[in-house]
């Protein structure tokens, strides 16, 4: 599986309290410390984080010292060069101030990652899709299906259909008007359980999907799971 490396805006992606790694490579100050980012001022580029402590002391950071800087979410890696600014207090807590570019990169820290996503699709079996070809029949039986989470690698369904493990299904669906999935092979992968109305519920595995396809599904797990952060804090 791919690992995924791409340009993020910084507003969208860092909020208060974000676990921090900074790397000084700087003689005086090597090493690599933990931080926190308190506060994210985006008119000015800049940003307060905690003042780094080695050994029970704070390191006090000279202006325009280099830092490597590396933020952490639940499910990704964010990454930038920065610059001291400057140094403050208030109250007890001391902080730097650093600068922070409009642009960082973003690596996702699990492949694929998994998000609560209920969307409406429909599948044909496979074998069925390929018999109504090579035999020209007119219609081959569609099969309606929920999805209970979602990733690029996969979902969750509730359908009425009774599946085995190991089937093949051609997926259908619209990802919030944003992706098309247009007969899209899958797989089988296990059997969940069923709800509490009997319908099935089955986790599959999406099978020799394109690059680009693949780009498409994480870029938009990614704006929703942002999205759905947003939404939690506000």
């Amino acid at each position: 599986m791919s690992e995924f490396i791409e340009k993020v805006l910084a507003k969208n992606v860092l909020f208060t309290n974000m676990p921090l790694d900074i790397e000084i490579k700087e003689k005086g100050f090597k090493g690599v410390y933990k931080s926190i980012l308190y506060e994210y001022n985006i008119d000015l580029n800049l940003a307060k984080i905690g003042m780094p402590i080695h050994k029970g002391a704070y390191i006090k950071i000279p202006r325009e010292v280099t830092l490597s800087v590396k933020a952490y979410s639940k499910n990704n890696l964010y990454l930038f060069n920065s610059l001291v600014y400057g140094i403050g207090k208030e109250s007890s807590v001391r902080f730097l101030i650093i600068t922070v570019p409009d642009e960082i990169y973003r690596v996702q820290r699990r492949n694929y990652v998994r998000i609560p996503l209920c969307e409406e699709g429909f599948f044909s079996i496979k074998r069925e899709f390929n018999l109504k070809n090579n035999e020209n029949l007119e219609q081959n039986e569609k099969y309606r299906f929920v999805t209970k989470d979602f990733s690029a690698g996969g979902a969750a369904i509730v359908t009425k259909k009774q599946l085995s493990i190991g089937d093949k299904i051609l997926i259908n669906m619209k990802l919030k008007d944003e992706v098309v999935l247009e007969n899209i092979e899958a797989e089988v992968v296990r059997e969940i359980g069923q709800t509490q109305f009997e319908d099935n519920i089955y986790g599959i595995k999406f099978i020799g999907i394109t690059g680009n396809l693949e780009k498409e599904l994480v870029r938009f797990v990614f704006k929703w799971e942002i999205g759905n952060v947003k939404n939690n804090n506000s």
